[in-house]
């Protein structure tokens, strides 16, 4: 480990409390609320806890709202047990820096130097507490949910390998119109898993990008099939014009004596 460079990526996080709260509660909740339906999640096995190790979540990357939805399970979820951190392309952060409140921090993955210190940072940062974690979402681009196969860049094994302890656990993310004005969306999470002893950096890749897979795969399955049993809201947004309007008409005929 003498070898890893400790110097600071181009954003280092700032992590701020305060900050954070006024993003979740100015920005991201009522983002949210306006713009889906109904956020769904079901977790597959047991919910991390900061007593089984630093955490790194690997998500699918579908759509521009997968950080908010990061967010949620973070305050909803997780209820801040753990210390967030987020990996975000620099040039994303360079124009929302104040996402460094958040625990955002820059990586560069065109210059290898720079994606090596991003690698160095967030692992010290997880080798001295526990109870922190790493949002990651190793794709490195927004992809269609369908698309296959599922690539993954090596940074969140190369994070894993270097945190001993650590737990990987893969988040699937989806959005689907339902029979609604808005969109749903959908969050399937789990099973957690831990790299095995034989594990290097290769190996341990095509661990995350199998088990991201199948849960992408089974998260379409679910909801394209409406197999829903196992999910609770985790979000009520806004009522569309549609359930509006259903109201009114209601009313009107209370009013009416119907």
């Amino acid at each position: 480990m003498s070898g890893i460079p400790s110097e600071l990526p181009a954003i280092p996080a700032r992590r701020s409390r305060l900050g954070k709260e006024l993003i979740y509660r100015t920005l991201v909740l009522p983002a949210c609320w306006r713009m889906f339906h109904r956020v769904w999640l079901k977790v597959e096995g047991p919910l991390p806890h900061p007593a089984d190790g630093p955490l790194v979540v690997t998500m699918n990357h579908p759509s521009w709202w997968d950080g908010y939805m990061a967010f949620l399970l973070d305050k909803r979820v997780f209820r801040e047990r753990f210390e967030s951190y987020i990996m975000m392309e620099e040039r994303q952060l360079r124009a929302y820096r104040f996402f460094t409140l958040c625990g955002a921090f820059s990586v560069e993955r065109r210059r290898p130097g720079e994606a090596e210190r991003s690698i160095a940072y967030i692992s010290r940062l997880l080798r001295e507490r526990r109870n922190r974690i790493l949002w990651i979402l190793p794709q490195g681009r927004i992809t269609p949910n369908d698309q296959r196969p599922i690539t993954v860049y090596p940074g969140a094994a190369r994070v894993a390998l270097r945190v001993n302890g650590a737990l990987l656990w893969p988040v699937a993310l989806r959005y689907e119109f339902r029979g609604e004005q808005q969109p749903e969306a959908f969050i399937r999470a789990g099973p957690p898993h831990r790299p095995s002893p034989e594990d290097d950096e290769r190996s341990l890749t095509a661990a995350i990008q199998a088990r991201l897979t199948a849960a992408v795969d089974a998260l379409r399955d679910e909801v394209n099939g409406e197999r829903l049993e196992g999910y609770s809201a985790l979000l009520e947004g806004r009522p569309g014009i549609n359930r509006v309007f259903d109201r009114l008409l209601a009313i009107t005929r209370l009013g009416r004596g119907d």
